[in-house]
C-alpha cells in the first residue's frame, strides 16, 4: 500500500478522533443528564477521551483491514503471475 494512502488514512483517523472526543463529552454531560462529567471538558480530560477514541479506532481499524491485507497479496500475486505469462 502506498505512503500516502495510509497517511491519509491516519490523517482522517486523526480528525474523527477529535470530533469524536468532543461528541463523546457532550454527550456524557447533556444527553445522560451526568453533569459531573463537566469535568471532562478541561484539557486533560479532552486529551484523555481523544487518546481512547484514536486508540480505539486505530485498534478497529486493524481488525477490519486484516481481511483486506490478505486479499490484496493474493490479488498482487495473481496479477504478477498473468503478467509473467503475458511477457
Amino acid at each position: 500500500m502506498k505512503k500516502s494512502i495510509i497517511l491519509k488514512k491516519f490523517y482522517t483517523t486523526l480528525i474523527f478522533s477529535l470530533v469524536a472526543s468532543i461528541g463523546l463529552i457532550i454527550h456524557g454531560v447533556f444527553f445522560d443528564l451526568d453533569f459531573s462529567q463537566i469535568e471532562r471538558l478541561t484539557i486533560s480530560g479532552f486529551i484523555l477521551t481523544f487518546i481512547l477514541v484514536f486508540g480505539a479506532l486505530l485498534i478497529m481499524e486493524k481488525i477490519f483491514d486484516l481481511e483486506n491485507h490478505e486479499e490484496f497479496i493474493e490479488l498482487e500475486s495473481r496479477v504478477s503471475k498473468l503478467e509473467s505469462k503475458k511477457r
